[in-house]
């Protein structure tokens, strides 16, 4: 570990307990219970693809409290799905993930201002971005740091995941691919599952079906 890179401890797994602050809360003032983000719907387009129709339109709310039960029901879908795609992990680490989900939540929550939410939800999620890479950041000169000092990122595949990857990406895009629609992709599969003596839920087969029939999509991933 070089001498940039801070302790020899992990200092994902430190944590430190702050006394309670004995500062007087200001009073939220409007412009801090208004969150004018209209310009733009990539937020509504977030919120629509995790929890569908409720959220269409949502551009018209302002209310910060309308987002801020956005935000946390968003963290409560990763909170609840992060260990169930992670395959492996030691246990120092898992316990650093759950307790910076669990500190962002509950300081999420806590707030009540519109910046003070959004201060509490970008580096609450920086931190875990940080963590999935690793380890919590440190100081370094220049912009690059190492964050496999403690364990290195890897990502594996099964065939099956391949299958089903390939298959989302060629049924989603039928016309690049010679196809009419989704279901006719499908249908060539089945044909081309039949025609080869395969079944036709075999995902090994699909992987064969996608190298033979479109490699240059097969090579896109691979």
């Amino acid at each position: 570990m070089t001498k940039d890179q801070g302790n020899q401890a992990d200092n994902s797994d430190v944590s430190i307990v702050l006394a309670p602050s004995r500062r007087t809360t200001p009073k939220i003032t409007a412009d801090q219970k208004i969150f004018a983000h209209n310009y733009s719907l990539s937020l509504e387009r977030l919120a629509e693809s995790l929890f569908g129709q409720k959220y269409h339109k949502a551009t018209d709310r302002t209310d910060v409290g309308f987002w801020k039960e956005f935000y946390l029901s968003a963290l409560a879908v990763i909170q609840s799905s992060l260990f169930k795609s992670i395959g492996s992990i030691d246990r120092q680490h898992s316990i650093s993930i759950s307790d910076q989900l669990e500190r962002t939540i509950t300081s999420v929550k806590r707030a009540k201002a519109k910046d003070e939410i959004h201060a509490s939800l970008i580096v609450g999620l920086f931190k875990l971005v940080f963590l999935l890479m690793g380890r919590l950041p440190y100081a370094a000169r220049g912009k690059q740091r190492s964050f496999s000092t403690f364990r290195t990122l890897t990502y594996s595949q099964t065939e099956e995941q391949l299958s089903w990857l390939l298959q989302s990406y060629v049924e989603g895009r039928p016309q690049e691919h010679g196809f009419g629609d989704h279901f006719d992709a499908h249908y060539a599969y089945f044909v081309w599952a039949r025609e080869h003596k395969h079944s036709s839920s075999d995902r090994s087969a699909y992987v064969d079906w996608v190298r033979t029939t479109v490699p240059q999509t097969y090579s896109q991933f691979r």
